[in-house]
C-alpha cells in the first residue's frame, strides 16, 4: 500500500511544475504583447500617416520601405497568435501555421538585408545621430544575421519547446531595434554610442529574462546562451563598423 504522505508530495510536486509550466507559457505571451505595444508605437507615424519615424519616406525605395514595415509587424503579431495558441493548448493548430514563420522570417531577412544599403544610400542625413551611415549599416546587416540564425535554431529545435521558444523570442527582440529606437522615452537610448540602437535591444533582452526567471521561478539557460550569442554579436558589429576596412567597403553604398 503506497505511503500516503508520499502520495501527497508527488501530487504536490506535479501541481508546483504544471503551475511553473503555465507561467511559462503565459511569460511569451506578455513578452510578445509588449513586443507588439512597442511596435504600435515606435511606428505610429507609418501606420498613422504612411511616414517614416523621422519624416517621409525615402521616394527611391517606398515600396520596399512599406514591405519591409509589414513584414516585421506580421512577425510580431505572428509571435503573438503562436505564443497564445501554447498557451490555449492549440499545439496542433501553432504547428500548422508553423511554417508560415520561416517563410516570412526569409522575406524579413532579404529585405532587411536590401533595404538597409539603399536606405544609407539615399538618406544618409538620418544616420548621423546613430554614428553615422556605414556603422549603421554594418549593425543592421549583422542584426539580420542574428534574426535569421536564432530563427534557424528555433525551427531545427522545433520539437524542443524549452530551445525553440526562447530562440524565437530572442529572434524576434532582435528586430525590436526599429521600434525601440523610435518609441517615446526610449528613442534616447539609441543615439548613445557606442551601442546606439543595440542599447535598448540589449536592455529589454535583459528584462525580459528577469521577467521570465520571475514568472517561472527557474531561469532559462538557453535563453541566456543566446542572449550571451547577441551581446557578442552586438559588440562585433560595432568593432567592425568602426574599422578602416569597414568604412571603404561600406562606402560603395554610403556617402
Amino acid at each position: 500500500m503506497a505511503n500516503p504522505v508520499t502520495v501527497a508530495t508527488h501530487a504536490s510536486v506535479a501541481q508546483i511544475s504544471a503551475r511553473r509550466f503555465d507561467r511559462e507559457r503565459l511569460f511569451y505571451v506578455v513578452a510578445a504583447g509588449l513586443m507588439l505595444v512597442f511596435t504600435a508605437g515606435g511606428f505610429r507615424n507609418f501606420y498613422l500617416h504612411g511616414k517614416a519615424p523621422w519624416g517621409n519616406m525615402t521616394a527611391q525605395i517606398m515600396p520596399l520601405i512599406v514591405a519591409h514595415g509589414l513584414a516585421m509587424t506580421s512577425w510580431v503579431a505572428l509571435f503573438l497568435l503562436q505564443s497564445t495558441l501554447i498557451l490555449t493548448g492549440r499545439r496542433r493548430l501553432h504547428l500548422v501555421i508553423g511554417p508560415l514563420g520561416g517563410v516570412l522570417a526569409v522575406g524579413i531577412v532579404i529585405l532587411g538585408a536590401t533595404v538597409a544599403p539603399f536606405s544609407v544610400r539615399f538618406s544618409p542625413q538620418v544616420y548621423a545621430a546613430l554614428g553615422g551611415p556605414r556603422p549603421f549599416l554594418a549593425t543592421m546587416w549583422v542584426q539580420m544575421l542574428s534574426f535569421g540564425t536564432f530563427v534557424g535554431l528555433g525551427l531545427a529545435y522545433r520539437r524542443r519547446p524549452e530551445v525553440h521558444r526562447p530562440m524565437m523570442l530572442l529572434a524576434t527582440i532582435v528586430i525590436q531595434s526599429g521600434s525601440l529606437g523610435r518609441f517615446p522615452y526610449i528613442e534616447n537610448l539609441a543615439a548613445f554610442p557606442p551601442l546606439y540602437v543595440w542599447g535598448p535591444v540589449l536592455l529589454f533582452g535583459a528584462l525580459l529574462f528577469v521577467l521570465q526567471w520571475g514568472m517561472s521561478g527557474k531561469p532559462n539557460r538557453w535563453y541566456l546562451m543566446g542572449y550571451a550569442g547577441l551581446v557578442m554579436a552586438s559588440i562585433l558589429s560595432v568593432a567592425v563598423g568602426s574599422t578602416v576596412f569597414w568604412n571603404r567597403m561600406a562606402s560603395t553604398f554610403a556617402p
